[in-house]
Parts: C-alpha cells; sequence; structure tokens
C-alpha cells in the first residue's frame, strides 16, 4: 500500500502535496491543541509560538515572537542545565529533560520539553523546535507527596512503637528506630531481609516458631488485619520481646499484599504482672497463715474455756455461796461467756477468710427474718431505751443463705442499738435497686462517723478508736458481714453524718419470681 501510495502521488504530484498539506495541517492541530510549541531560531530568538504557549505563559504572541526564549526563564534552574542543553542541541541533537518557566505575572508552571534542532543542508542547526508538557499539576501533586512522605517519615522515626514494613514475599522494606532499638538491630541487618527468619514470630517463647502462626505471614496471605496483645518477636541476641502487634495489609491482592506491623514492647507490663502475681500469692499464703493461726489459737482458748464456763455454771447451782460469792460467780461466767463469743467470732472470720464459709442458698422470706431478728436484739434495745421502727409486710423473698444472713443482719442491728444514742431509735427502710436486688437500710439515730474514716469500718479488728469505750467488741462483726453478704452475690455498704446517725445496709438479690 506504501508502494501504491507513492506512485498515486508521483502520477499526480498536485493531488499529493493537497495531502500531504492536509496531514500536517491535521498533525500540527493535534499537537497544537495538547503541548506547548514554539520554534526558534539558531540564537534562540522565537520566532513561532502557538495558542498553548501563549495561555499558559500570559504572554501574548506578539510578545514573544522577536524575543530570547530567556523571556521565560525562571532563575530556578543552576546555569549549568542550559549550558548543557543548549551544548547538546548545537550539536544536532535531541534534548529532553523537566523545566520550571516564568510566567508574565510571575507564576511558575513547570514542563516535560523535548527540543529537535531542524539541520540545513550542511547539518548545522538554523531552527529549534520545542515541544513541551504542562505537568505544574501533576509536579505539584509529586511535591505534596514527597512533603507527606517527609512527615511520615518523621512520624514513624519519632514514634516510640515499633514499625515494620513487608512486601508481598514477607522481605523488609522499612523498619523504623524504635523497631531497631527494640529488636538490637542495624538497619543494614535487616532491609531486604526475610522479615520471619529474622524475628521468628511466635505465641510461645519457648517453642519454635512457625510460619503458620505468624499474623504477619497470615495477612500477607489473606490481606485481613489481625492484632494480638500477647505475642513475642526474637532480638538479635535471641532472646524473646513479649510485644503487642497490630498488623494491616497494603496494596492488593492482585499486585500481592504487602503488610505493616505495629508492635509496643510488653517487657515493663509482663514485669509488673509477674510482680502482682507474685505479690498477690504471698498475700494469699501470709492470708493462709493468718487463717491457719487463727484458727488453731481460737480453738486452743476454747478448750479451757469451757473447763472454765462448765466450773462456773456449777459454783451458780452450789446452795452453799452466799450472795457476794454468787456474784463473783456470776462476774466469771458472763466474762467467760463474752470471751467465748470473741473466739467464736474469730473462728468465723478465719473460717470466712479462708474461702470456706458453709453458704447454704435458698428462698428466704425478708419480713420473716427481720421479725427473727428483731427478736434476737429486742432486750437488748428495751435495757436502752431504744425503739424499732420496721415497715410493714413487704412480701419479699430473697436469694441467701437464711442463717448467715440472720447473723449479717444480727449484727447490724445490734450495732445501731449499742452504738445509739440513749431513747434513740432503729429504722428499717427497704429499697429496690433495679429489678433484680433489694437494699435493707439500717439506720440509727447515734453519734454519726466522720466521712474520712468510713473506709475503715468494714476491716477487721477496726473499731474506729471505740477500744477504750463502754461497748465491748472486737470490731470483727462488720467485717463478718460483709464477706458473708459479698459471697451471697450480695453488696454493703455505710452513709453516716456525725451528730445525727448512720445508715448501714445489706443488698441482695431477690428471688427470681419476686424479678417476674
Amino acid at each position: 500500500m506504501h508502494n501504491d501510495l507513492n506512485g498515486k502521488a508521483r502520477n499526480h504530484p498536485a493531488r499529493a502535496l493537497t495531502l500531504d498539506n492536509s496531514r500536517y495541517d491535521q498533525l500540527r492541530l493535534a499537537i497544537d491543541k495538547h503541548a506547548i510549541v514554539s520554534a526558534t531560531d539558531k540564537f534562540g530568538t522565537i520566532v513561532e509560538a502557538n495558542d498553548t504557549f501563549c495561555s499558559i505563559s500570559g504572554y501574548s504572541r506578539e510578545e514573544l515572537i522577536g524575543k530570547n526564549h530567556r523571556i521565560v526563564k525562571s532563575g530556578i534552574h543552576p546555569d549549568s542545565l542550559y549550558r548543557e542543553m543548549w551544548a547538546t542541541i548545537t550539536s544536532g541533537n535531541v534534548w529532553q529533560g523537566t523545566v520550571c518557566n516564568r510566567k508574565k505575572d510571575g507564576g511558575y508552571y513547570w514542563v516535560e520539553a523535548t527540543i529537535v534542532p531542524i539541520l540545513d543542508e550542511q547539518g548545522q542547526p538554523w531552527r529549534y523546535i520545542s515541544i513541551r508538557t504542562d505537568i505544574t499539576e501533576l509536579k505539584q501533586a509529586h511535591e505534596q507527596l514527597e512533603q507527606e512522605l517527609v512527615r511520615t517519615q518523621a512520624l514513624l522515626e519519632a514514634l516510640g512503637e515499633g514499625v515494620l514494613g513487608v512486601d508481598h514475599s514477607g522481605t523488609c522494606t522499612f523498619i523504623n528506630p524504635a523497631a531497631l532499638a527494640m529488636l538490637g538491630y542495624d538497619q543494614e541487618q535487616v532491609l531486604g531481609k526475610d522479615s520471619h527468619q529474622l524475628f521468628r514470630c511466635t505465641f510461645d517463647r519457648n517453642s519454635q516458631a512457625t510460619e503458620m502462626e505468624c499474623p504477619v505471614i497470615n495477612t500477607l496471605r489473606d490481606g485481613i488485619s489481625r492484632k494480638t496483645d500477647d505475642i513475642y518477636l526474637f532480638r538479635n541476641d535471641g532472646t524473646p520481646l513479649p510485644v503487642s502487634l497490630s498488623v494491616s495489609p497494603i496494596g492488593s491482592m492482585d499486585a500481592g499484599w504487602g503488610a505493616v506491623a505495629v508492635f509496643h514492647d510488653l517487657t515493663s507490663r509482663k514485669a509488673m504482672e509477674a510482680g502482682l502475681i507474685a505479690a498477690r500469692d504471698e498475700a494469699q499464703s501470709a492470708n493462709r497463715a493468718k487463717s491457719r493461726f487463727l484458727s488453731n489459737m481460737t480453738h486452743e482458748l476454747k478448750t479451757p474455756l469451757n473447763a472454765i464456763l462448765g466450773f462456773g455454771q456449777l459454783l451458780e447451782a452450789d446452795p452453799a455461796l452466799n450472795p457476794d460469792q454468787y456474784d463473783s460467780v456470776m462476774e466469771i461466767t458472763n466474762a467467760g461467756r463474752h470471751l467465748l463469743d470473741l473466739v467464736n467470732e474469730v473462728l468465723d472470720l478465719a473460717k470466712i477468710e479462708s474461702g470456706c464459709p458453709s453458704l447454704k442458698i435458698t428462698s428466704v422470706s425478708l419480713d420473716e427474718l427481720v421479725n427473727e431478728c428483731l427478736a434476737l436484739t429486742q432486750p437488748l434495745a428495751a435495757s436502752r431505751g431504744i425503739c424499732f421502727m420496721v415497715p410493714t409486710d413487704s412480701g419479699c423473698l430473697l436469694r441467701a443463705d437464711r442463717i448467715r444472713m440472720k447473723q449479717a443482719l444480727v449484727n447490724l442491728l445490734s450495732n445501731a442499738v449499742k452504738y445509739n444514742s440513749s431513747n434513740g431509735q432503729v429504722r428499717l427502710e427497704y429499697e429496690l435497686c433495679g429489678e433484680r436486688h433489694i437494699r435493707i437500710h439500717v439506720l440509727d439515730s447515734g453519734a454519726g462517723i466522720a466521712a474520712e474514716r468510713l473506709p475503715e469500718l468494714f476491716q477487721p479488728f477496726q473499731r474506729l478508736g471505740q477500744e477504750l469505750g463502754e461497748v465491748e467488741g472486737t470490731g470483727i462483726g462488720l467485717a463478718i458481714t460483709k464477706k458473708l453478704i459479698e459471697a451471697m452475690g450480695g453488696r454493703v455498704g455505710v452513709a453516716s453524718t456525725p451528730g445525727k446517725g448512720s445508715d448501714f445496709w445489706l443488698e441482695l438479690p431477690l428471688q427470681p419470681e419476686e424479678i417476674d
């Protein structure tokens, strides 16, 4: 076809010229619409400029024609660039490069330029055709990207977390200074190396690491992010480093997933956890030793106490005693009974703290339980002129151990009587807490307790300075009450106002049918 066209052109020269001119015009139009085109003479003076050149530079064609191409020189590039460019084109060779030019208004634009020398019959350049593509937006985007990369690099280098980048094959492509410091490597030892072979990611510090359990390798396989708070990487010296690890995929399935792994050194946390566990074990051991001591001591005390009480009861029955002797015997037996009660409380606390209080959780009628407790504390209240104020029947059923619940409530009621003012009152109130619990308030009209002393109340052997007062006790009752109620799934608490009285409360779950 090419030869045929040439033949037709030779046979019809006018037609061939018309065809060539048409093709030239089309080609020129295409280039003119797309590119910045200008032509200069051999001295660099502009002899032709297309519309795109005028539009982007801000100069009219009349302002450009006859001017040296230096009219758009930006001054950004070193002179060596222009010397190299001029040497290339004056020797008859094509020059290509990236150039920043200046507009008429002082603004800048970037171009990818190709300068083609047109040679005369002697092979010397007599024209230079410059075809340029505006890449200003691309250049700006590239600069913004570079700035973002610089900021990201600075952030990663300043970050206290370790950051590792790998490609689709698991080869290390990036590692930040924090990661190098944690793992004991230099950058040259890591980049380009297999990440799994270097760091041997594993969940067991004592086992051989496998690729199957490595979160990084698995993310490279399926493109799914992973996070674990308890895994090990191995340092350069072979020691395991506990870390929390997050792995995120980058790239695409078609191109092959890469990944970024971010990890945090857990060495300090692990050491703290180990210290806490050791402290807990030590405290539990000490508590068990204390409980064993209290249990053994109370058992040892009960044997002679029972003998004293037995002989005291025999003496009480002796008709030969005169009144003074009888009073003395009563003092002995009363003191013995009080001491036995204290010993039993200590023994009870030891059992509870050892973790073995025998509980039998059943449905317990609150009204019946309160009546039984009032009957036990009424004589003490009457002796001090204390009156009880109790709500009408509640009809509530509790989930509790009847005996232990009775013990706890009697303790609160007796305390409310003992630490009350003479001729005062003790008031019971019930409060529903949500739909599943009821709170039993025991309010007294005593002296009250300072707010800063309230946290001490439920500690064993704590009587808040009442050790030398008229009310006898060990300071164990409230501690026992708290532990018993909590063992039954409840809570205890107190609110108090000095000069007005205190509000001790027990909160327990209701029987399921009560909830319905």
